[in-house]
């Protein structure tokens, strides 16, 4: 018997054992299963940028290791606790997500999980008891077993996880729940590092589409200023054209060979009327599939169309089709045998002079794959004037050979000095690039040098002042340096040059200086430099004179030997100051002193100097208080015509007539200075038009006007706010601008000229023939009036060149309908030059003595 008690007992043994050795064996390959399914997950998070690629390969992954027909993933919202659905994938019910409401999970099991933040194993009957519980509602197709999991960050809870299956054969297991649990918790981290390298990739994405945006619209900017430099080079190629000799075929055909580089002009001809008005020829004639036409009597066809309306015109296909309609234009075919295309596009432009039609010109393109769009039109219709006036000129060419000859000469000038403009405009797209390029300069320093920026120098002065408070004895001073030249180099070698010797000077004053002195750029060619630990005043002295010395020496740029010089105003530190920025004020001062006293020195700023810039303050105070008191009144100067003997108009100068120190001249320096000159503009000009809303008779008034007006948007609105009352006055009134403010205006600013004259003002520029005589601008922009600046008025006694330009300026004021005004005309040998060139509208001494009297008589009616 103890045999088989032993016996059995070993047998029991071995089972429990065998039992033991199952589970472990069991929970061996749960956990081999967990692992493999961590590295996959983990691999799909190193992997994957998109959630909507990462939830399928998780299902694809739980498919690997327990049946999940049904999966989906939801994510609770932790502040209003809303759910939002993530993925959904159900082999019995096929559902769009975008229609399924998250209050649907709210209700159901995935509510159940979220709210009791424990995972849920749920069977048929378990379901069943749930909703009779009142706990969920049911939804969908009931499944045979469910299975869900809190996702959870920490102790917060963000989602839950779901599968479930529908074949009975199946019945999830706490293995089940284990493994869905631990991948559920290294899933709230992929989705973490998933949903970030999305986010990232999304960042990308967007940044790259901003900088491809940016590209193309600069890529834009340049084919536009590539195109209308290519236009502008041929109209006045067109304009220089007409103004020569040559034969008139040779003319259409240079014509039409400028015309084929603008558009497609493969088909082109020019029909002229006789004196009878009833009859068309053909001088320049191009055609791909008709000979040359002959001379014919008019009938119904686009080129008497044009004639008719007098207008240039674009007629495609379906306006043609609505012409013939109308009765206003006959198809007519020649030789019915020929077939010959009808065009698909056409163009013509009626050749006008003094509104009187001579003929027309025409192109026409028989490719469907061509049309003609309003570009090709205004350029067609340019053209046209041009023509028209050659063939005036053709007229009369007997009488006009040599003065076409010199105005040949001049065009040739004016087309250079339009590419001198051309060039400063591309410097100016270039100089808004390196602003642009300084915005993301560092927080405390120079991204050129890598000297300290104004920031961290101001902060190291006011340091100075706060140890000076503590150390009495302390000295330091501030040198304020500008570069002489550097402009120049700027300009005529190039940004990256002018950068090098900005570089290059930054290391010479940092080898100049000692180690805790701080050098500095301030902006521009602008340097300070702070000497600190001084034993006396003399040190900042010595200092300067070794920047001077080490700035003086040559440099190389780009294989090229370039001088310069440095400007340097001392201000050394007094007890009277009381912050940095006066103390920089004071140095700015003497620097400024230093370059009136002839540059490459040095000036120590002292008290004389203070008060200066104390009286210069007082100045502006005045101006200020003067504005507010309107003490401004208005001088008028006439305007003759002295070739008919009568009065033009009067031009407004602004006086100043202070209370205590009477009338004030040459104060619009000052006014600018301080920010006012343009407010006292418009108030003159308010005073002006309502003199002339009380003086009935229709005399021209001209008022100068600073650049602010054009720089300013804010400026130009309250300008326009001024005038629009005045709208039936405003013919009488011309506003002038000077030649040096216009030509370094951009093409957005000079739109405002544009605006003025639609508002019914004249314009006027002023002070012509002082810098580069910009005919450009004249030829552009509607100018009533240009007036020369006296001293190109005087100079035309003496200088054959300024006189033959007055004759080009003559010329072109034919053209583009503008007068030309002679100002400083002061003795009577001017005022007959003048005349016999055909200048006749005279201002000056002269003519305030000639027309005294009747000036008088007119400004007291005025008053």
């Amino acid at each position: 018997m103890k045999g088989l008690t032993k016996t059995a007992g070993q047998a029991a043994g071995r089972t429990v054992s065998q039992r033991r050795l199952k589970v472990l064996l069991e929970r061996y390959r749960l956990a081999c299963a967990v692992q493999r399914a961590l590295l996959n997950l983990s691999e799909l998070a190193s992997t994957l940028s998109d959630m909507s690629e990462f939830y399928p390969a998780i299902h694809s992954l739980l498919n690997d290791y327990l049946p999940a027909d049904n999966f989906y993933v939801v994510l609770t919202d932790h502040d209003s606790g809303e759910i939002s659905l993530e993925y959904f994938a159900d082999e019995k019910d096929q559902l769009n997500v975008a229609d399924l409401s998250p209050a649907d999970f709210a209700t159901g099991l995935t509510g159940y999980v979220v709210r009791s933040r424990q995972p849920l194993l749920c069977d048929e009957q378990r379901f069943a008891e749930l909703i009779a519980q009142g706990e969920i509602q049911s939804q969908g197709t009931p499944s045979h077993h469910w299975l869900g999991v809190p996702l959870c960050r920490g102790q917060q809870l963000i989602g839950v996880m779901a599968v479930q299956v529908y074949d009975n054969s199946y019945n999830y297991q706490q293995r089940d729940v284990d493994l869905l649990e631990a991948i559920a918790g290294h899933t709230v981290t992929a989705i973490d590092r998933v949903k970030s390298r999305e986010l990232l990739e999304l960042t990308v994405r967007e940044r790259t589409k901003q900088l491809q945006n940016i590209n193309q619209s600069l890529q834009r900017e340049i084919r536009e200023r590539s195109n209308a430099e290519k236009l502008q080079a041929a109209l006045y190629k067109i304009s220089e054209l007409t103004a020569t000799n040559a034969d008139m075929q040779g003319f259409y055909r240079e014509v039409h060979k400028i015309l084929s580089g603008l558009m497609k002009v493969d088909n082109c001809y020019i029909a002229l009327l006789d004196e009878s008005g009833k009859t068309l020829s053909f001088p320049f004639y191009l055609d791909q599939y008709s000979p040359p036409a002959q001379e014919r009597p008019l009938r119904k066809g686009f080129t008497e169309y044009v004639l008719r309306v007098g207008e240039a015109r674009l007629i495609n296909r379906e306006l043609s089709e609505l012409l013939v309609a109308q009765g206003e234009v006959l198809r007519l075919v020649s030789d019915p045998d020929q077939q010959v295309p009808l065009s698909t596009s056409w163009l013509g432009a009626p050749l006008l002079i003094d509104q009187q039609a001579l003929g027309v010109i025409a192109v026409q393109s028989y490719d469907e794959a061509y049309l003609y769009s309003e570009n090709e039109l205004n350029i067609l219709r340019f053209v046209s004037q041009h023509i028209a006036v050659a063939i005036q000129r053709k007229l009369n060419a007997e009488q006009q050979k040599q003065h076409q000859e010199e105005l040949e000469r001049k065009i040739f000038e004016r087309t250079r000095e339009l590419r001198q403009t051309n060039l400063f405009l591309r410097l100016q797209v270039e100089e808004r690039k390196k602003i642009e390029e300084k915005l993301f300069h560092e927080a405390n320093h120079d991204t050129l040098t890598g000297l300290a920026n104004r920031q961290l120098f101001m902060q190291h002065l006011k340091q100075q002042f706060t140890l000076r408070g503590r150390e009495p004895e302390l000295r330091f001073a501030l040198l304020f340096i500008d570069l002489d030249r550097f402009k120049l180099i700027n300009d005529t070698m190039g940004h990256h040059a002018g950068d090098c010797f900005l570089v290059e000077v930054s290391q010479r004053l940092l080898r100049t200086v000692r180690e805790h002195d701080l050098v500095a750029r301030l902006g521009g060619d602008e340097f300070v430099v702070l000497l600190t630990q001084l034993t006396c005043d003399t040190d900042a002295e010595e200092v300067a004179d070794r920047i001077i010395e080490a700035v003086r020496a040559p440099m190389l740029l780009q294989e090229q030997q370039v001088h310069s010089g440095a400007s340097i105003g001392i201000a050394c530190y007094k007890p009277d100051y009381k912050n940095a920025d006066a103390l920089l004020r004071d140095a700015d001062a003497a620097m400024y002193q230093a370059k009136a006293m002839g540059r490459n020195r040095f000036v120590i700023f002292t008290s004389t100097m203070r008060m200066q810039l104390l009286q210069e303050l007082s100045m502006e105070q005045a101006l200020h208080q003067a504005l507010a008191d309107k003490q401004f009144e208005i001088a008028f100067d006439p305007i003759v015509c002295a070739e008919k003997q009568h009065l033009l108009g009067f031009e407004s100068n602004i006086q100043w007539v202070h209370p205590d120190l009477g009338l004030q001249q040459n104060f619009s320096h000052q006014a600018e200075q301080a920010g006012v000159l343009a407010q006292i503009e418009l108030q003159i000009l308010q005073q002006l038009l309502q003199q002339l809303q009380q003086q009935p008779q229709p005399a021209l008034f001209s008022l100068k006007l600073c650049q602010q007006h054009l720089i300013n948007p804010v400026h130009f609105d309250r300008l326009h706010k001024v005038l629009l009352p005045y709208q039936s006055l405003l013919h009488r009134l011309a506003l002038g601008f000077a030649e040096t403010d216009l030509i370094r205006l951009g093409s957005s600013n000079l739109n405002y000229l544009q605006q003025l004259k639609r508002l019914g003002v004249r314009l006027s520029m002023e002070q012509f023939g002082v810098e580069m005589m910009p005919f450009g601008l004249l030829a552009q922009y509607p100018f009533d009036f240009v007036k020369l600046d006296p001293s190109f008025s005087r100079s035309v006694l003496r200088h054959p060149h300024k006189k033959q330009l007055l004759e080009l300026l003559l010329n072109l004021s034919q053209n583009y309908k503008f007068r030309v005004i002679a100002a400083g005309v002061d003795d009577a040998e001017l005022r007959q030059q003048l005349l016999e060139l055909g200048c006749c509208y005279l201002q000056g001494q002269l003519v305030r003595n000639l027309q005294q009297a009747q000036t008088s008589v007119f400004l007291q009616q005025l008053a």
